[in-house]
């Protein structure tokens, strides 16, 4: 376990080494409301002598924000800063400084888009899985960017016995699918649960990729010949692959866009091997 503190901010992580000789550091970010040791798993999608720095996201796994009233808004530039400095303080001094790769997992996709954007010459790669940041949602948008957004989920919070069994019945009635009832009796299950969302949602707004930006970013990959993946999950019902499709349409030919055999589930060792293998057959196609 490994923690880093700056201006405020406390993020825990978990840093992985290889025995000997680190080639290569990966920078990972888990999904909403999942462990920093799971992140581990995607270790295989790299080769021997990576080092991973797997890092709690704020108000996650230990991770904390400034005190304040109304939980702060974190700047990409503070966090890139922040990261950098946490990881130079890991690596042995001396010696030829390995490159660094993003990873990121749901959430933290979205994470690791705006931190490339935003500096992709930091970055000798980037994997990204079951990915959000491709397509903001208008709930998120009322939530998040509208005051009445904000004040319906405080009136979420506080009725959330009734909000929950009108969930239920939109169900009963048809209205919305099974894995939206899932996914919504899940995030308002309790109140801490609740509280997590809101912060989480209101301390990462600023981590939003755009498409100028990122294509910008992109645009340099074959100079500095950097690869970036984006795998789906074909069953996928949170994150579809049809979200993509924009960045599709102006990704050059460095950016690959994968789907495998999955829903948004990606940790399990049968489904990362699928990711290994869709992402090795890109590095054999002709050029």
């Amino acid at each position: 376990m490994t923690s880093w503190t700056q201006a405020g901010w406390t993020w825990q992580g978990l840093w992985l080494a290889p025995e000997s000789g680190t080639r290569l550091v990966v920078v990972a970010f888990h999904g909403f409301g999942r462990p920093l040791d799971e992140m581990a798993n995607y270790l295989l999608l790299y080769p021997a002598g990576t080092a991973m720095l797997s890092v709690g996201l704020s108000h996650h796994n230990g991770s904390t924000a400034p005190k304040n009233d109304e939980p702060p808004v974190l700047r990409p530039e503070l966090f890139h800063a922040a990261l950098d400095s946490w990881v130079n303080s890991l690596l042995p001094e001396g010696g030829d400084r390995p490159g660094r790769a993003l990873l990121g997992y749901s959430l933290g996709g979205r994470i690791a888009l705006t931190l490339f954007e935003r500096n992709p010459e930091a970055w000798s790669g980037m994997i990204l899985l079951a990915p959000d940041g491709f397509r903001k949602n208008p709930m998120y948008r009322f939530a998040v960017e509208t005051r009445l957004g904000r004040a319906t989920w405080a009136w979420t919070d506080r009725h959330a016995d009734t909000v929950r069994s009108w969930i239920r019945a939109m169900r009963r009635m048809k209205i919305i699918p099974a894995h939206l009832e899932h996914f919504a009796l899940h995030h308002t299950q309790d109140h801490a649960m609740r509280t997590l969302v809101a912060h989480t949602w209101k301390t990462h707004r600023a981590f939003w990729p755009t498409r100028n930006g990122t294509k910008s970013a992109w645009d340099g990959l074959a100079a500095r010949e950097v690869a970036v993946h984006a795998i789906f999950g074909s069953r996928d019902v949170i994150i579809p692959w049809s979200w993509s499709k924009p960045w599709r349409d102006f990704a050059p030919s460095q950016v690959h866009f994968l789907k495998v055999p999955c829903g948004h589930v990606m940790r399990h060792s049968d489904t990362v091997e699928c990711i290994a293998q869709a992402i090795l057959a890109t590095q054999h196609e002709s050029p």
